[in-house]
């Protein structure tokens, strides 16, 4: 745990620490297209991390306010581009993985602003639209994780994948105004197929479309709120923001959660 107890006003907006960010140094994966490392300056370490994709013909750009929002409340986002914005949700799964073990690497890296400040214990993965639906099968995959963060996850065009053995707290962002071939119902299927013990949400937005969700201050920093606290709480172990998960969330069409 690390400054003051939250508030819903202070989980819904910009964290304490200052924000610096990298974009070169760090290992360059052959599975993805280069990255950006946001991390907090004046925060104390070690952090907790986590990798983010965008989604099918998407760059690192059109989220990029992800990481000065989720590293000004002391957690270190890396942003990654994947090698063509074309690629695919399995190829997506690759990438994020191989972006992580950069990151992960980034701890002992001689140079690196965060050698020897990450907790390589903790670290999760987040997607937007394919890089969400990468995230579902990497946590399917990796019980190691700590988290997975999806919005507008996208899983139609990489089905046969057994969702049923994710064991990592999974966390679903989504909306009704999204389309049935990028997102749109996806993320229900998904929150049923993981187990009962796993800790799982499903936050659907009404008339959210498909491109909301690339800024955590959508839908009065309700997006934002709930991805932090539920960094904090699974990734971070700070149980101080758990509260926030137990709110169901403005303008929820559907909200799903076994979280108590």
């Amino acid at each position: 745990m690390r400054g003051s107890d939250p508030t819903s006003q202070t989980a819904s907006k910009a964290g304490p620490y200052m924000v610096k960010k990298y974009a070169s140094g760090f290992k360059d994966g052959t599975r993805f297209g280069g990255g950006t490392i946001y991390y907090p300056e004046d925060a104390d370490p070690p952090f907790a991390s986590a990798v983010f994709c965008p989604g099918w013909l998407a760059v690192q750009s059109q989220v990029a306010p992800w990481g000065p929002f989720l590293a000004s409340h002391g957690i270190v986002l890396m942003i990654i581009d994947t090698n063509t914005t074309g690629d695919d949700v399995e190829t997506r799964s690759g990438a994020l993985l191989d972006a992580l073990d950069s990151l992960k690497g980034e701890n002992t890296r001689s140079g690196s602003p965060l050698s020897g400040k990450l907790d390589t214990m903790r670290m999760g993965l987040m997607g937007w639209s394919m890089g969400g639906g990468g995230t579902w099968i990497d946590a399917s995959q990796h019980p190691e994780l700590k988290t997975a963060v999806t919005v507008a996850g996208h899983i139609l065009t990489a089905p046969g994948h057994d969702l049923s053995k994710i064991k990592v707290p999974t966390l679903m962002i989504a909306g009704t105004g999204d389309d049935p071939i990028l997102g749109l119902g996806m993320s229900q299927p998904v929150y049923e197929a993981i187990p009962a013990d796993t800790p799982k949400m499903l936050y659907e937005i009404s008339g959210a479309s498909h491109f909301a969700f690339n800024d955590p201050s959508f839908n009065s920093w309700a997006v934002g709120r709930y991805a932090l606290s539920w960094q904090k709480v699974f990734l971070e172990g700070d149980m101080r923001y758990r509260q926030f998960l137990l709110e169901k969330g403005p303008n929820a069409s559907d909200f799903r959660s076994n979280v108590k």
